[in-house]
C-alpha cells in the first residue's frame, strides 16, 4: 500500500486518526499506530509482515549485544557488521522479489527502488549503529522499538529518524488540535504534489527523453522535468509522511531542504534526503579516513536509489567529488562567487545525476548527444508540445513551488497571521479552504483513476 492509495488516504487514515481520540494514553496511540502500520505493510503482501517481525527481533538483540560488548570494541563491531549484512539482505529481498513490490508513485523509468524498504532498513541500521557508537542506550522495551520500526509515517520517504531523537515521543506524546491542523495541511500539500503535479512532470520527461524520438528541446526539457519529478516525488511523500506523523502527535523534521547552490554538490545532495546524508556524515566522522568513507557512502547511497550497475559508476564519481569538496573545506567553497557555484552544480547535475533517468550507458550517451543537437530528428516533438500546452498551469505551479517565490508567499502569510487575531483568523480560514480544495481535487483524480 502507499500514501496515494484511495482506500488508505480516504478511509484507513481518517479512521486511524479518529481512533486516537478514544483514549489519551500514549500506549494506546502506539497500539493504534502499530495496527495501522501492519495493515499498511501487509496489504497485498502479508508474508512481508513475518519478515518485519523477524527483523525487529534481530535488531533488538544485536543492539543489546553491541551495547554489552562496549562502544566500538572489536566484539561490538562484529555485531554491527552482522546487522549491516542482515539489513542489506532485507533490502535486496524486498527490492528484488516481486512479492514485496510497492505500488508507490515513483516510476521514474524504474530507476528508483521501492523507497519504503530503503528507509525501513536504513532506519533500523541507524538504531543499531547509534547503540554501537555509544550515542544512545539499547532499548529494553521491544514494543517501543516495534513502534519505531514499523510506523508507516516514516516509511515511504523518511526522514531517517534516529531512535534517540524520537524515543521520548514514543513514550509520551499527545495529539493536539494544532498538530492535527498542521498535519492535515502538510499532508494535503504533499498529496497534491504527488497526485496532481508529479504525473505531469513524469509525462513530460518520458516524452522528452523518448529515445525513439530524440529532439533538442526534448533532451533539455525532459531532463529538467526528470529532476523536477524526483524533487516533487520525494518532497511530496515526505510532506505526507511528516503530516501523518503530526496527526499522530509526533514532531518530526522535514526530510529535504530548499535546492540551492550555496553548498555546491554536497548541498544539492543534502537537499533531496537531508536525514540520510546527516546519518552518513555521522558515520564518516567515525572513520579514520573521511574521504574514503565519503566515496563508499556515496556508492551506498547510489544503491539506495537505483540498481543499475552503470549508475553506481556515476555514484562513485559523485563520491569522489564530494570527498574533494570535504577536503577543500566548506569555508573555501563558500568564498567562491555564487554564479560559479551555480554553474558547477548545474553542469554536474546534467553530467552525473542525469544517469538515474536511464537504464544503460548507451541510453544516457544518446541523450547527452541530443543536448547538442547530435542525432536529433527535429527541435520539438509533438508529444512534448502537447504535454506543455495541456498542463501549462500545473507546470507553472510546479515552477513556483521550487523557487524562492513560493516560500516567500507562505512566509508572508505566516507573518500576516501573527500580526493580529483577526489576521490570524483570515489566514487560517484561507489555509483551511485551500487544504480542503487540494484534498478534494486529489480524491477526485484518484477516484477517476480507480474507475478507469
Amino acid at each position: 500500500m502507499s500514501y496515494s492509495n484511495l482506500l488508505f488516504s480516504a478511509v484507513i487514515l481518517p479512521l486511524s486518526i479518529l481512533f486516537l481520540f478514544f483514549d489519551r494514553s500514549t500506549e494506546y496511540k502506539n497500539l493504534v499506530l502499530c495496527i495501522t502500520s501492519l495493515l499498511f505493510w501487509a496489504w497485498g503482501k502479508s508474508f512481508g509482515v513475518l519478515i518485519l517481525f523477524l527483523s525487529i527481533i534481530i535488531d533488538f538483540f544485536l543492539a543489546l549485544a553491541a551495547e554489552g560488548s562496549g562502544a566500538k570494541t572489536p566484539k561490538a563491531t562484529v555485531f554491527m557488521v552482522i546487522d549491516f549484512l542482515w539489513n542489506a539482505f532485507l533490502f535486496l529481498l524486498f527490492t528484488k522479489n516481486s512479492s514485496f513490490s510497492s505500488d508507490g508513485l515513483l516510476h521514474l523509468r524504474n530507476a528508483l527502488i521501492p523507497v519504503g524498504v530503503a528507509f525501513y532498513t536504513l532506519k533500523n541500521l541507524s538504531y543499531v549503529y547509534d547503540v554501537y557508537s555509544g550515542r544512545i542506550k539499547a532499548e529494553r522495551n521491544i514494543f517501543c522499538l516495534f513502534t519505531y520500526s514499523v510506523s508507516y509515517p516514516f516509511l515511504l520517504a523518511g526522514p531517517v529518524l534516529r531512535y534517540g531523537d524520537i524515543e521520548p515521543q514514543i513514550r509520551k506524546r499527545e495529539v493536539t488540535s494544532q498538530k492535527l491542523s498542521n498535519g492535515i495541511t502538510r499532508f494535503a500539500i504533499g498529496f497534491a504534489k504527488t497526485i496532481l503535479v508529479l504525473p505531469v512532470l513524469e509525462r513530460l520527461y518520458e516524452a522528452g527523453l523518448d529515445k525513439g524520438e530524440p529532439t533538442l528541446a526534448g533532451a533539455w526539457l525532459g531532463m529538467i522535468a526528470f529532476f523536477g519529478a524526483g524533487f516533487f516525488a520525494f518532497t511530496g511523500l515526505s510532506d505526507m509522511g511528516t503530516g501523518i506523523a503530526q496527526m499522530n502527535g509526533f514532531d518530526v523534521g522535514v526530510n529535504y531542504q530548499s535546492i540551492t547552490a550555496k553548498g555546491m554538490l554536497s548541498g544539492l545532495v543534502k537537499s533531496y534526503n537531508t536525514s540520510m546524508v546527516s546519518f552518513f556524515e555521522d558515520i564518516r566522522s567515525d572513520f579514520a579516513a573521511p574521504a574514503v568513507a565519503t566515496v563508499l557512502l556515496s556508492v551506498l547511497g547510489g544503491c539506495f536509489y537505483a540498481q543499475h550497475r552503470f549508475v553506481l559508476v556515476f555514484a562513485l564519481i559523485i563520491g569522489i567529488l564530494l570527498a574533494a569538496e570535504h577536503i577543500a573545506s566548506k569555508d573555501k567553497i563558500e568564498h567562491l562567487p555564487y554564479l560559479i557555484k551555480l554553474a558547477v552544480v548545474f553542469i554536474l547535475s546534467m553530467l552525473l545525476f542525469s544517469s538515474f533517468a536511464f537504464e544503460s550507458f548507451s541510453d544516457w550517451a544518446s541523450w547527452f548527444k541530443s543536448l547538442f543537437g547530435v542525432g536529433n530528428l527535429y527541435t520539438l516533438s509533438t508529444s512534448v508540445k502537447y504535454t506543455i500546452i495541456n498542463n501549462c498551469w500545473l507546470l507553472l505551479i510546479a515552477l513556483i513551488g521550487v523557487n524562492p517565490l513560493g516560500r516567500t508567499i507562505l512566509a508572508k502569510l505566516d507573518t500576516l497571521g501573527e500580526s493580529s487575531t483577526k489576521a490570524y483568523t483570515r489566514v487560517r480560514t484561507l489555509k483551511t479552504v485551500c487544504t480542503a480544495l487540494l484534498l478534494a481535487a486529489c480524491y477526485i483524480v484518484l477516484a477517476a483513476q480507480t474507475v478507469a
